[in-house]
């Protein structure tokens, strides 16, 4: 519930209801996460594929991005937590929220360890980069879309009056 709506009606809204300017918002973000939970699950797969199917080597590098066992399991977890929070809307924009944080944590964590040529357990590399800024931007794009009543307010509309 909106903080706007806890408490007494304020006498302003006599008479009005409150609408939420983004109903079909909830389901359009609904799909924007689980596209997240395909993409991030997808690249785990693969990558926990690549690291057996050459266990010699740290596995597959589409696109540049080594897919090494720890990065897959990273993405595999991002894509479960991801379909967890399906469920509940603000457990989706929180997750969205602490997402993009961490995506920029971990482009800046990717930036320096490629420029000391030290990729670590998560293969952080260049191309690296690309992935966690994906990541990031796709996240905070996400919860702009959730959060369009806590950013622009509700709207309040008269009440429907019968006429009998």
């Amino acid at each position: 519930m909106a903080q706007d709506t806890r408490g007494p009606m304020p006498p302003e809204t006599a008479g009005m209801r409150r609408i939420s300017l983004n109903a079909p918002h909830w389901q359009q973000g609904r799909r924007l996460l689980l596209a997240q939970a395909a993409v991030t699950g997808l690249l785990g797969v693969v990558g926990l594929i690549g690291v057996l199917a050459r266990p010699q080597t740290d596995g597959w590098q589409p696109l540049g991005v080594p897919l090494t066992p720890a990065l897959s399991i990273v993405l595999l977890g991002i894509a479960a937590v991801t379909l967890v929070v399906l469920a509940h809307r603000r457990a989706a924009t929180v997750f969205t929220l602490v997402m993009t944080a961490v995506a920029l944590a971990l482009m800046i964590i990717c930036a320096v360890a490629a420029a000391h040529r030290d990729p670590g357990p998560l293969g952080f590399t260049a191309p690296a980069i690309v992935l966690w800024s994906i990541l990031f931007c796709y996240n905070i794009g996400s919860a702009m879309w959730l959060l369009p009543d806590q950013i622009e307010g509700p709207t309040w509309i008269p009440q429907r009056r019968s006429h009998r």
